[in-house]
């Protein structure tokens, strides 16, 4: 049998496990269109007196339809996998599922008739998982505490890392085939940069081309990413109206038609945007500030920290805040108690210095009234806390961030408050007496304050009480905090570990409709660190905090440990899983107050070290990646003057920026990086697709022509490129020697980005 015959015989059979092909491999009709007029661009929009067909015309001769469409099981290729958990007497708010298949992110389970349950679509192999209770993580998935499996169709168990057992389940059937496309998911249908951006999922190989067939017209798509067992193809149309469908030809001369159901075969885009992409965000540069420790403006503030730290309040673990000068040394209260000055007045003091770096976001860290340097044990949501300055000082520097074309968010923490959180204070003095009772988790009262196991904490701790955002009271309370500081003048919000809220699939789509009724283009970005999809479907957020992608592949691309092929494989299942709009919005970035300084990453050394010349090389690899890939690039402040830090030291990467020392070659660099930015178009649109890999290079193409080609070299060999037909010029390094314009080969130095135009 030939491989063609193979192939279409290992696709019935799949498929016709999942219920996504039809048994009869001819359409009942012949249509006449050919398919072989196509467009790889979406044709302008022009005048005619002619209105386009209604309908496209099916495809004449023989092709295998794949039904994709309402009713269908899954996916081809993927397997209806079902998970339960039947907590009888016990009293349980929240169930959510969180494995290796959906990269420990959180999927809320349903409430069926006594039992939690979900079931997902799975291809076939082992997976690892585990329950998420309450909004706490089960210990052992073996044993629910009488004997039972939480999940009685678990397979087998295994260690979880932390003494506990994740559950294990085994997928089985078969990936010989498979194709995904579903148009209410943005990752296959979205509106970008004014576009109607279509894509295809495919086994890796199994696409020789493709054809998104429309009743305006035809257009190719082209395989744009690809990884170890998958790839996407994509295209673009106008934005507007239309109803379609995919043919694909394999290499083997066989066809398949990408059809909705057998009775309506045919796609409808009714060219209505419902997830908008932020412009402001796409062509922005962010900077992120920690308050304490950017700039001090005001010395007269600095001693209102210690009158409400939360050391002072906590009995179990009471303490001394320290308040100390700005050059002075670490302490092992530096990461939360000791304080610094910074505030307010400092960042708009500091403006010009911004806008010299090309940033259009700022991204303030914890401004609320809180205990603690960082911020994350609010208080008050509604009040600015004093130690950072008055209101007036804050709507001035709103003012004056906004007539710089700066605009500011801020950070947002709806999963737990601090020990003087009045409402908690309350319930600590009055008990189930208390009006706030049901905003918390109380374990046993009477307690003193900051007894973690009296009450749940965020990860126990017992400064970090964790609010019953499934009460409506709470609920009010939080989103009209974050409408509050909307209305007063911020952009944008950055939700702290939403993955912790309870009952996150109602509590963010109200947060998100509440802020964008009051701003519709307020950016939502939540603190995700996981290739999380789910997260921006268009209900919750705009964009995650990109860890997934800054520290999980670029950083270890940047260090040499991932060589080219393997970091665009993982690129490849990046892009994949995000829409391209949620892509063009993508909050970018390696480091942050929560993570060790990117430079000392790089191998760069601690605090107060010098760096060697290699690791300053791999920073500005590193940092020019960020800067042409789609969405905005995030610089945690300080890593643009060459700043050192290490995380496990107390947190030393949050230690106060030094105004008078700076790595002048690192900042000039970051300062060309914008203006490469703000003057190249391309890397600032959404498309993105790749080029080649080889060693430890890698070559991406960006804008919507494939009119910019970045090539990286990460590893301390030279590589060398076959430049894609034509003539390129180097637009960076701009001390490039080769003259323009170039063609055929090219030599990539290590430890390098070349960025090249077409000539």
């Amino acid at each position: 049998m030939k491989r063609g015959g193979l192939l279409l015989v290992l696709l019935l059979l799949v498929a016709a496990v999942s219920g996504c092909i039809s048994p009869s491999g001819t359409p009942t009709t012949t249509p006449s269109q050919s398919l072989t007029t196509t467009s790889s661009t979406p044709s302008p929009t022009t005048t005619t007196t002619q209105a386009p067909p209604e309908e496209p015309e099916l495809p004449a001769g023989n092709y295998t339809p794949i039904y994709t469409g309402t009713g269908k099981s899954c996916p081809s290729g993927r397997v209806p996998v079902k998970f339960t958990y039947n907590p009888g007497n016990k009293t349980v708010k929240s169930v959510s599922l969180r494995g290796s298949f959906n990269d420990w992110g959180e999927w809320p389970m349903k409430l069926e008739n006594g039992t939690w349950e979900l079931t997902v679509c799975l291809r076939p192999g082992r997976y690892e998982y585990k329950y998420f209770i309450n909004g706490q993580w089960v210990k052992d998935m073996s044993d629910d505490g009488t004997g039972r499996p939480y999940d009685p169709d678990a397979d087998d168990y295994a260690p979880d890392g932390y003494g506990g057992k994740n559950a294990v389940r085994i997928v089985k059937g078969s990936t010989t085939f498979y194709v995904e496309f579903d148009p209410a998911d943005p990752a296959y249908l979205s509106i970008a940069d004014n576009r109607t951006v279509v894509r295809l999922e495919a086994k890796r190989g199994t696409v020789e081309s493709a054809v998104l067939v429309t009743n305006h017209g035809n257009y190719t798509m082209k395989l744009q990413v690809w990884w170890d067992f998958g790839e996407v193809w994509r295209t673009e149309a106008p934005f507007e109206e239309m109803k379609y469908y995919i043919l694909i030809n394999s290499p083997d001369g066989e066809r398949f038609a990408v059809l909705n159901t057998s009775d309506n075969p045919f796609f409808s885009f009714d060219g209505v945007d419902r997830f908008p992409q932020l412009g402001w965000v796409s062509n922005g540069i962010t900077y992120q500030i920690f308050p304490d420790r950017f700039n001090n403006g005001n010395k007269s503030n600095d001693v209102l920290a210690l009158d409400h730290d939360e050391l002072i309040l906590n009995q179990v673990n009471p303490g001394q805040p320290i308040l100390s000068n700005w050059s002075d040394p670490i302490t092992p209260l530096h990461c939360c108690h000791q304080y610094f000055g910074g505030d307010i007045k400092g960042i708009t003091e500091k403006l010009d210095y911004l806008q010299s770096l090309g940033v259009t976001i700022i991204y303030l860290n914890p401004i609320s009234l809180s205990g603690s340097a960082h911020g994350y044990d609010t208080y008050d949501y509604y009040r600015l806390d004093p130690k950072f300055g008055t209101e007036e000082e804050l709507r001035e520097f709103l003012n004056e961030a906004h007539k710089r074309g700066i605009r500011v968010i801020f950070d947002f923490v709806p999963n737990h408050c601090g020990i003087g959180n009045p409402a908690f204070l309350d319930v600590w003095k009055k008990g189930n007496e208390s009006p706030y009772w049901d905003w918390f988790f109380i374990k046993q009262w009477p307690f003193k304050l900051g007894d973690g196991n009296a009450y749940v904490g965020w990860w126990g701790f017992g400064s970090l009480p964790k609010l019953n955002t499934s009460n409506p009271e709470v609920r009010e309370y939080l989103i009209g905090a974050a409408v509050h500081w909307i209305k007063f003048g911020f952009d944008g919000i950055r939700v702290d570990v939403p993955n912790e809220v309870l009952d996150p699939e109602t509590f963010f789509p109200e947060l998100r409709e509440a802020v964008k009724e009051e701003k519709p283009d307020a950016y939502l970005v939540g603190e995700i660190w996981t290739l999380s999809p789910e997260w921006v479907k268009g209900d919750r957020f705009d964009s995650l905090m990109n860890y997934a992608l800054g520290r999980d592949i670029l950083l270890n691309y940047a260090k040499g440990l991932l060589s080219g092929e393997s970091a665009m494989k993982l690129m490849g299942r990046y892009y994949a899983s995000y829409g391209e709009n949620v892509v063009a919005m993508g909050f970018n970035l390696v480091d942050s107050h929560d993570t060790s300084r990117v430079l000392t990453d790089l191998g760069g050394g601690s605090l107060g070290d010098t760096p060697s010349d290699e690791s300053i090389q791999r920073l500005k690899l590193l940092s020019t990646l960020l800067y042409t890939l789609p969405g905005t690039p995030v610089t945690f402040q300080g890593d643009e003057r060459g700043l050192l830090g290490d995380k496990g030291h107390y947190d030393e990467q949050r230690y106060p920026i030094q105004w008078d020392k700076a790595n002048k070659d690192v900042l000039n660099h970051y300062r060309a990086l914008a203006e490469l930015r703000r003057g190249t178009p391309a890397l600032r649109s959404s498309a993105i697709r790749f080029y080649t890999a080889e060693g430890g290079m890698m070559a991406f193409f960006r804008g919507h022509n494939n009119e910019v080609l970045v090539v990286a070299n990460s590893w301390k060999k030279s590589a060398s490129l076959e430049l894609p037909q034509g003539e390129w010029k180097v637009i960076w390094p701009e001390d490039y020697s080769p003259s323009d314009p170039l063609s055929g080969t090219i030599e990539v130095p290590p430890i390098s980005v070349i960025i090249l135009e077409r000539g």
